[in-house]
């Protein structure tokens, strides 16, 4: 019998995906992320736009902190909806609050 048939991965153990255990980690990198979108806003966004961002990110913040211990998963999904409001307010600013280059 082959060993690499009975073996998938070295150390005789297939690894699968822990997101209870990576999920806050990949929402806290997230959260970096969206904060670093916000930052870069500056180039186009007037002051309250960016006060209008920075604010978004509180309650993101507030959700993966809360979050952590009770259900990790959804520290993923907080991320997520937060760079989609980001992306739908700059398109929104472009288009009807005249924010430009």
């Amino acid at each position: 019998m082959n060993a690499r048939a009975s073996h998938p991965r070295r150390g005789g153990r297939r690894r699968e995906w822990n997101f209870q255990r990576s999920g806050p980690w990949i929402g806290i990198a997230g959260l970096f992320v969206n904060l670093w979108l916000t930052i870069s806003s500056v180039l186009y966004a007037p002051w309250w736009g960016m006060v209008l961002l920075l604010a978004y990110l509180v309650p993101q913040a507030v959700l993966v902190k809360r979050w952590v211990r009770t259900q990790p998963i959804r520290c993923i999904a907080v991320p997520l909806a937060g760079a989609a409001v980001w992306a739908l307010t700059v398109v929104i600013g472009a288009q009807w609050w005249g924010w430009s280059l």
